[in-house]
């Protein structure tokens, strides 16, 4: 483990017009304040994490696809467990791809399969929850009930909405089948309201659904063209990602992660409120595949290539 202490500012005005949205007179600058470091290019505690989540206590869980295992973290960012490992045995992957914690429960799934590996907070593994597809992505609600990004077949993801044991309550289907999004996959994120977000990973279009899955706003938060298409055996398959994460902060302001196609690739941070008012946006110090938010309303975001975890508290300075 490494932690260190850096202050990095941004200034929003800025980092606003690079990406072509006007600054709020509101938000001024957005400072980013490191307080902890885990894994990093010296180290074999993070391979390659793909996902991560804090529980109530402050521990870290990493979904790590390079050693197919799911690792815990006290709240010092000290190494405790890891559970799984290779396999399609109970508890095992292929290529494990995102976490969730909750309550007691820990949630991990598998870019390969089409279930949800459940731990305790002890990384035991309880059981499996079947799926009616691959999982893309995972959220929780406050109640415990589920929100899931499924693709069923070769198409685009459906929202699934869970309780908490995995009975499905409700499929809200994202995109007709006639769209030209066919092969997108999304980020997704609950709302406290039991409405949820999606971003696409290959369309510049970023989402805010209700309860009952209807559209209350859609944006296309960097301006950007539809993302290039490559023909691969007959499939046209998208070549450049747009949107690369979606994180929730305490206030309930969205922020929206640029991919490849954005003016900094893997940097670029927009800020929404809840209404699809653009806020504010920073860059981060390097790369990152995903932004996290935990009940402290610190932000997670990986560096060195997915081996290193870094935590931020955001300041906003008017």
């Amino acid at each position: 483990m490494h932690i260190n202490r850096i202050m990095v500012s941004f200034v929003a005005f800025g980092a606003l017009a690079l990406a072509g949205i006007p600054a709020s007179p509101s938000t001024g600058q957005v400072k980013l304040v490191q307080d902890l470091s885990i894994g990093g290019p010296d180290s074999n505690e993070l391979f390659f994490w793909t996902g991560v989540s804090v529980d109530r206590d402050g521990n870290f869980y990493f979904a790590d696809a390079l050693d197919c295992t799911v690792k815990k973290f006290g709240p010092n960012g000290g190494f405790l467990k890891k559970a799984g490992g290779k396999g399609k045995g109970p508890g095992e992957f292929e290529k494990a791809v995102g976490v969730a914690a909750a309550g007691e429960t820990v949630y991990a799934w598998d870019v390969f399969d089409r279930s949800i590996r459940v731990f305790d907070r002890e990384l035991v593994f309880q059981r499996s929850l079947p799926m009616p597809g691959g999982v893309g992505a995972l959220d929780i609600f406050p109640d415990g009930r589920l929100a899931a990004a499924v693709r069923e077949a070769a198409g685009t993801p459906s929202v699934f909405l869970f309780s908490p044991d995995g009975a499905v309550s409700r499929k809200i289907p994202l995109t007709g089948q006639d769209d030209p999004r066919l092969v997108d996959s999304v980020s997704l994120v609950a709302d406290t309201s039991g409405g949820f977000y999606v971003g696409y990973l290959f369309t510049d279009r970023v989402e805010k659904r209700n309860a009952d899955g209807e559209l209350v706003w859609s944006k296309s938060p960097f301006r950007m063209k539809q993302s290039a298409r490559e023909n691969i055996q007959g499939w046209k398959i998208p070549s450049e990602t747009c949107i690369q994460g979606l994180a929730l902060d305490a206030e309930g302001r969205i922020y929206v992660l640029g991919g490849r196609r954005a003016a900094h690739p893997g940097r670029d941070v927009l800020i929404f409120d809840p209404a699809g008012n653009a806020v504010g946006s920073f860059l981060l110090p390097e790369p990152s595949h995903s932004l996290y938010f935990d009940r402290k309303n610190r932000l997670h975001v990986a560096a060195d290539g997915g081996v290193t975890m870094k935590r931020y508290r955001l300041v906003f300075e008017r």
